[in-house]
């Protein structure tokens, strides 16, 4: 899904770390694809998506709670939302697309709250909306 982004921050010590602030929340996302300079402050039009590099890791929650929490200092994160297994999507304030081969066997949970585990929240950088805010 593609979201008007704050640049918060560049990490100086990991050149790929951006904290970002889409739909007020905040998080610490992975610079996939970054075609031209940034500025701190900016506006961006931006592509979000979930990466699940390891085990695929879903529960269902009590909590309706939709949020984004980084897991320690990694670029690891808790979704919190409701996922939609016919869109293929979990809404935590921010929608992401989950891949339907992880979904197949989670049916069960459809319009459910749940907890996804992200290895990471990669971003593409696709346009400046306004660099000075």
């Amino acid at each position: 899904m593609q979201y008007t982004a704050k640049l918060i921050e560049l990490s100086p010590l990991i050149e790929e770390e951006a904290v970002l602030e889409i739909n007020g929340q905040r998080l610490v996302a992975f610079i996939n694809n970054c075609p031209f300079e940034i500025i701190q402050g900016g506006q961006y039009l931006v592509e979000m998506e979930l990466a699940i590099l390891d085990d695929f890791v879903i529960s269902k929650i009590d909590s309706g709670e939709k949020s984004i929490e980084q897991i320690g200092d990694s670029f690891s994160h808790f979704i919190r939302g409701t996922l939609n297994i016919d869109t293929g999507n979990i809404d935590a304030g921010i929608i992401f697309e989950v891949d339907s081969e992880f979904l197949f066997d989670y049916g069960y949970l459809h319009n459910q709250n749940v907890q996804i585990r992200a290895d990471r929240l990669s971003v593409d950088f696709i346009g400046s909306v306004n660099k000075f805010v």
